[in-house]
């Protein structure tokens, strides 16, 4: 499967708005209609393993199962490089000239373009 950079970012500002303290989203509750559910498991599960997102495989029925618990810090920081839309455009528009781009390198990007603005 391909990882969506935009399917990346669209799930991490709907955990951040959607997970509180007491409670837990599993994938099977996450809803973006830009994407199939296959998307935002695959997504989910490498967000895990890439250690933006406390996650726990909880098995499989219709699909893989996650329950995801809260965004890290690394998590934090990322979706703060790439939450404002603006630095969003600007950093897809830098990244899509080469082919394949990880999400740290977005992240450097997107921080590059942040300081750029503030002047520092």
């Amino acid at each position: 499967m391909i990882l969506k950079h935009d399917c990346v970012r669209d799930t991490m500002l709907y955990l951040e708005e959607n997970l509180t303290l007491d409670n837990i989203i599993t994938t099977s509750a996450i809803k973006i209609n830009k994407y199939d559910i296959d998307d935002i498991i695959y997504t989910i599960k490498m967000l895990n393993d890439a250690g933006y997102i406390n996650a726990k495989y909880c098995g499989y029925d219709n699909k893989p199962i996650y329950s995801i618990s809260s965004l890290t810090w690394d998590g934090h920081q990322f979706l703060d490089n790439i939450r404002d839309n603006d630095i969003w455009k600007e950093t897809k528009s830098k990244v899509s000239k080469i082919t394949s781009v990880s999400l740290p390198i977005i992240q450097q990007v997107a921080a590059q373009l942040i300081a750029l603005k503030l002047g520092i």
